[in-house]
């Protein structure tokens, strides 16, 4: 009777034993499941993009306040197929953007931004392009004078001053004479359109799928006349460092897949009216 009382104190010895062994295996599975959560999340890293916010419809808020357009639905599709990476969008004039950039309180800046030597040596840029822009200049639509810049010698031109346009017309302006007389906006096409509908400035330079939108929105009587004075390239402009060259090369990898499956031809005809992604 006391040899059976013992092997049943065992037996309950044992069955504890084995009850706190697997809760302990499971405890032990249950934090390094966590662990290794945590750890997944901790790879996402959240990059910070300088965007002008106000230049439809490439980077624009739309009717329920969410910043959308052309570049910014580039950046969230890169997103979309790159876990480990996340976008947050500051609104901010590009020279502001430019001076976060340097100060690394930003990491990249999306809005129809042009290559050229003097930011080449500054920042890296993607290698991959986003589209081609076309722009002319820009006059109020009852306006029949002006075609070219040699007919806006001695007229009032507003200008973006980083545009590459601003830099063809100071280039103009170095030898014309009278010369243009040249006022700048940090606000984009949005204040520059609204110049030249109003009268108080002669014309400016804008893309041409700007001013159609501008018309189609704002009811702006403006128009582009004359030849496309520029078409540039456009990129993302990043930090020049080792973490900004591997971003751009993160993007480029996805834009290039973008171009492949279609997707970068449907967001152009999707925001910009036709496909822009290809020189013509």
């Amino acid at each position: 009777m006391k040899t059976e009382t013992m092997k049943k104190k065992a037996a309950k010895l044992l069955l504890a034993g084995l009850l706190i062994t697997g809760l302990a295996f499971a405890a032990g599975c249950g934090s390094s499941g966590d662990k290794q959560a945590a750890t997944a999340g901790d790879q996402v890293k959240t990059y910070y993009v300088g965007t002008r916010g106000t230049f439809k419809p490439f980077t624009y808020m739309n009717d329920k306040d969410q910043l959308t357009g052309y570049d910014i639905e580039i950046l969230k599709e890169v997103q979309k197929r790159n876990k480990d990476i996340k976008f947050e969008f500051k609104t901010m004039s590009i020279e502001s953007a430019f001076v976060s950039l340097s100060s690394n309180q930003l990491d990249l800046i999306a809005n129809q931004m042009g290559r050229n030597e003097e930011r080449a040596a500054k920042y890296t840029f993607t290698t991959e392009v986003n589209n081609y822009t076309r722009t002319k200049i820009t006059t109020r639509g009852d306006r029949n004078d002006i075609q070219t810049l040699d007919d806006l010698k001695g007229k009032t031109m507003v200008l973006v001053p980083t545009s590459e346009v601003a830099r063809v017309v100071k280039k103009f302006n170095e030898t014309a004479e009278p010369k243009i007389n040249l006022i700048f906006t940090d606000k984009g096409s949005a204040e520059s359109l609204n110049l030249v509908a109003t009268g108080r400035a002669d014309a400016s330079a804008d893309y041409e799928v700007a001013v159609t939108e501008a018309k189609k929105t704002l009811g702006l009587d403006v128009k582009s006349v004359g030849e496309v004075i520029s078409s540039v390239p456009t990129y993302f402009i990043l930090r020049k460092d080792a973490e900004g060259q591997k971003l751009a090369d993160r993007i480029d990898a996805t834009v290039k897949e973008m171009k492949a499956d279609g997707t970068l031809k449907k967001l152009s005809e999707q925001f910009l009216g036709a496909d822009y992604t290809a020189s013509k």
